[in-house]
């Protein structure tokens, strides 16, 4: 048991690794450095995978000499399982298609089922020793379907997963067979975290295509639970890069590369052999500069350092050679006896190498398709003499581009902006250097991989999960309906509060078709005599006089913004100044009807609400959360309240709401009498959440509420109002009895 750990990281290898000779070795990756840098003086652990039985058996004890606060987890997994989740899928699917290289992406069944297998074991492994309390921190696409798993073992732990890739558009997300799983997977976590907030819009609009969940860019409800969203950009332990990059032995190096060196001004690549990392747009933007800038032929060369990776595997096969085929036409073009336009790599270099090819480089250029973040970029920008900088060019796909915005930032498909960035930092003057990278550096200093770290532990930890209380089903004309309403539950004159559109009349195309039904006309007539019965809506105060005529009814108006008693004359509850948001809020409104095909302005006298849903579906969906942030942001320091309904964005005055009604509504006349409220939508939750347990909250249809009961469908609100009806009726004879 591993009781004393409040933390548990998992990532798909351990941060330790035992070799053939049996020497323990210290992962070098970015996200080691950041989770050691967070746990210090506490004990911690950390699952991975580990396809080698005896490796896995002596790394606890071997780690352990090294970190006495860690625990290390290894779960063994077969060679063969390992390949069909690891390469199977994580690899041949997550990877090319969250990079947009769909046409890479070859799904096979049989390995989706052992990724799944995979991420279950995982659980399992985890279930044996998570306590109650403690706080998982998951890593990466690797393990996206494991908290749903890891949740369903243990329901009251703290699950974070933080994916280090970039998420594509819903477009190509829709084309994942089991897209919807994988969304299930993470909304089991508490908070997920993204490098960058295209990535996180990607996957907000991604949720709606896939599972019809609306979310905003900070949380989604699902199943009763809430998952909160953030944007953590990771970075680098930078002072520490800064020091080793002055070192002896580096400085050393720098001047041997300078030396042996056949162009003065050198560009650095260093990239994994990945056919994400665009070294053929590179090699191409490099051909094109030199070309297109003849002066820099013989004065501009290219050391690019190509880490081999996955070499068995045709993609990867296809872009080493089409690499190889660049750099022999380049060097075939512009190459003499004393100059190489191109140095290429083919092999991982030293820690003391890639320092020194930092300090060395007059320039780091990186065509990254699509990328995470990149490190690489970071690190040079560390590693930099401020006395004689580089130059950073940086793809504008790069997450680190979000970071970085005094680099060179370049679309890398165009071979021609590839050109003149490397020509504008080949010309570029040391004052100017200076300056860019003065302020990178900054930036970086004051953010590190540890901070990273921190910043995203502090958000999960913090994060508190209402949990959702489950309402009771009330059954219509079922005997056990009234055991739900007994005596002892209603007290006082019964004060009855519905909502009306999607509750006393069912959800209409356009809100002008709505009309009351007869039958339930009567019912509300009958219910009036024997309660006092209120008609609470977002229409105006015409169209309940209309609708409503005749019946001796309380109605409120617009949220509770104006209310009617019966027989009396409309009151108005609005304190604050409507006009100073009023005008601006329908100009906005109103450009968003006329580029929304059939949307439409709704004018109330203390609201305004932009309806949608006759239009396009994908279309009004992105265009309602584009106005919604719009007006969010515009009218923050106004009276009003913006909110998103069922197919419409709502701008109302702060007193339009059914919360604040409730409350003025117990204050001034609840006192001994037991007030029942029946809606649907979500401003009905106003209602439920101000009422609480001091009175009878129903919600009608599905989804999260904070009501106590509930009616599946509209349908069954006709049978329910006879019902309470009835049972009013018999408590008043039992009154009267006694």
């Amino acid at each position: 048991m591993i009781s004393k750990s409040k933390r548990i990281f998992v990532s798909n290898r351990l941060p330790f690794s035992i070799n053939s000779k049996g020497d323990l070795k210290r992962g070098s990756g970015g996200l080691v450095s950041a989770l050691m840098g967070v746990c210090q003086n506490e004990p911690f652990a950390w699952f991975g995978f580990e396809t080698d039985a005896s490796h896995a058996a002596k790394i606890p004890e071997a780690s352990k000499k090294i970190l006495p606060d860690l625990d290390c987890y290894p779960v063994v997994l077969s060679k063969d399982k390992y390949d069909k989740y690891y390469n199977g899928f994580a690899n041949d699917i997550i990877w090319p298609l969250f990079h947009y290289e769909s046409h890479l992406a070859n799904f096979n069944r049989k390995n989706w089922e052992q990724y799944k297998k995979a991420n279950k074991l995982m659980a399992q492994e985890i279930a044996k020793v998570a306590t109650p309390g403690v706080t998982v921190w998951i890593h990466d696409f690797h393990f996206m379907t494991l908290p749903e798993y890891l949740r369903e073992l243990v329901p009251d732990i703290k699950i974070g997963f933080f994916l280090h890739i970039p998420f594509p558009s819903a477009e190509l997300f829709r084309q994942l067979p089991v897209r919807e799983e994988i969304l299930r997977g993470l909304l089991n976590c508490d908070l997920v975290g993204f490098h960058e907030h295209s990535y996180l819009r990607q996957f907000v609009v991604s949720l709606k295509a896939c599972l019809g969940v609306d979310s905003s860019f900070f949380r989604a409800e699902y199943n009763g639970r809430t998952t909160h969203f953030g944007v953590y950009p990771i970075s680098i332990e930078g002072d520490e890069i800064k020091e080793k990059s002055r070192s002896e032995a580096v400085l050393q190096k720098v001047e041997t590369y300078k030396s042996n060196g056949n162009a003065p001004f050198m560009i650095l690549g260093i990239d994994r052999l990945d056919y994400t990392k665009g070294l053929e747009l590179k090699l191409r933007g490099l051909q094109a500069a030199l070309r297109k800038y003849p002066e820099m032929v013989g004065q501009v060369s290219l050391m690019q350092v190509a880490i081999p990776t996955r070499e068995k595997v045709p993609a990867y096969m296809k872009i080493k050679k089409e690499v190889d085929q660049l750099v022999g036409n380049i060097n075939g073009e512009f190459g003499s006896p004393d100059y190489n336009p191109v140095h290429y790599v083919f092999n991982s270099v030293s820690e003391v190498e890639l320092l020194a090819l930092y300090r060395r480089a007059s320039s780091v250029l990186v065509t990254s398709k699509r990328d995470g973040m990149n490190l690489v970029a970071m690190e040079y920008v560390m590693s930099q003499d401020l006395q004689d900088p580089g130059v950073l060019i940086l793809s504008e796909f790069a997450g680190a581009a979000s970071l970085l915005s005094d680099a060179l930032i370049v679309n890398p498909w165009d071979v021609d902006a590839i050109a003149d960035a490397i020509y504008q930092a080949y010309q570029m003057d040391l004052e100017e250097r200076t300056n860019r990278m003065e302020h990178l550096q900054a930036i970086l200093s004051r953010y590190s991989s540890s901070k990273w770290a921190r910043g995203f532990l502090k958000e999960l930890e913090r994060v508190h999960q209402v949990v959702a209380v489950t309402p009771k089903n009330l059954k219509p004309q079922k005997s056990s309906w009234s055991d739900e309403f007994n005596q002892n539950l209603i007290k006082g004159r019964l004060k009855v509060l519905v909502d009306y559109d999607g509750t006393i009349v069912p959800i209409a195309k356009r809100p002008e078709q709505v009309v009351l039904m007869e039958e339930t006309r009567e019912l509300l007539r009958e219910l009036g005599q024997k309660a006092d019965v209120y008609v609470i809506s977002g229409r105006t105060r015409e169209f309940l006089d209309a609708q409503l005529k005749g019946l001796e009814l309380g109605l409120i108006a617009e949220h509770g913004a104006f209310y009617r008693e019966p027989h009396g004359s409309w009151e108005s509850r609005i304190s604050t100044d409507v006009q100073s948001w009023y005008p601006h809020v329908e100009r906005i409104m109103n450009d968003y009807s006329e580029r929304v095909p059939l949307s439409f302005v709704e004018k109330k006298k203390a609201c305004l609400v932009w309806h949608f849903r006759l239009s396009p579906t994908d279309f009004a969906a992105f265009q309602s959360k584009k106005l919604d942030d719009e007006l969010q942001v515009g009218m923050a320091n106004e009276p009003v309240s913006i909110s998103m309904g069922n197919k419409i964005v709502e701008a109302k005055a702060v007193e339009c709401n059914k919360g604040s009604f409730v409350r003025w509504l117990m204050k001034e006349k609840g006192a001994g009498n037991t007030i029942l409220c029946l809606g649907d939508d979500r401003t009905d939750e106003d209602m439920f959440i101000a009422l609480g347990k001091s009175g009878v909250s129903i919600k009608v249809g599905e989804g999260t509420t904070a009501a106590r009961y509930r009616l599946k469908h509209q349908s069954e609100v006709v049978p329910f109002l006879k019902d309470l009806i009835r049972f009013v009726s018999e408590n008043q004879e039992a009154e009267v009895r006694v």
